[in-house]
């Protein structure tokens, strides 16, 4: 099996944050797609953390796309020249108000390059839609975090946020009130890696 060759590219949209393109491509059998479309969206990281009591650290918010206020985990773009642990610890904190506890976890583990432990522990990167979708996202875990600090939302956020247990959080995948199918891929690639 071959990859398909890029003949050539038109964006019809090229903002921040977004891009769609128009693409020309060659297959390996020869047959050319004149209008083959593909979407890219800044990475992102996705963050699962937890409290030292077991609890996720959840968040409600509008979503237009659905139109709906929507459960979900913490997430954010990852800014230039970060890591996702760190994106995924100055989200939490901007997003939620908490953070990992500096009494009993070095602050080091925000630098570049630090290594992980429990605390702070990449999960994996994956595609958002591979069909069309060229951008990723990033599954980060924080162990153990607390509430402290301010947050400080983006001019387009109105966030709130609480804790469910862990079988809370389950119940409310099954009802569908928790439905966001990355966010739930994330969550059970984390769960596997516990096994």
């Amino acid at each position: 099996m071959k990859p398909w060759k890029l003949l050539d590219t038109e964006y019809l949209v090229n903002a921040p944050w977004l891009k769609v393109a128009k693409e020309k491509c060659e297959l390996p059998n020869g047959k050319v797609i004149d209008d083959f479309y593909t979407l890219w969206q800044p990475d992102w990281v996705l963050i699962l953390a937890r409290t030292a009591e077991g609890k996720w650290v959840m968040t409600e918010q509008y979503r237009h796309g659905t139109g709906k206020i929507a459960l979900e985990f913490p997430a954010g773009i990852i800014d230039k020249g970060e890591t996702p642990e760190q994106a995924a610890l100055r989200e939490l904190q901007e997003e939620c108000g908490y953070r990992i506890d500096s009494s009993t976890t070095p602050i080091a583990l925000c630098a570049p390059g630090a290594a992980q432990n429990d605390t702070v522990r990449f999960i994996g990167t994956f595609p958002v839609n591979p069909d069309r979708h060229r951008g990723v996202f990033h599954v980060v875990f924080i162990d153990g975090v607390v509430r402290g600090g301010s947050t400080h939302f983006d001019s387009t956020e109105d966030i709130e946020s609480f804790e469910l247990t862990d079988e809370e959080l389950q119940k409310k995948m099954a009802d569908g009130t928790f439905n966001h199918p990355l966010q739930i891929a994330g969550y059970f690639k984390f769960k596997l890696s516990q096994k």
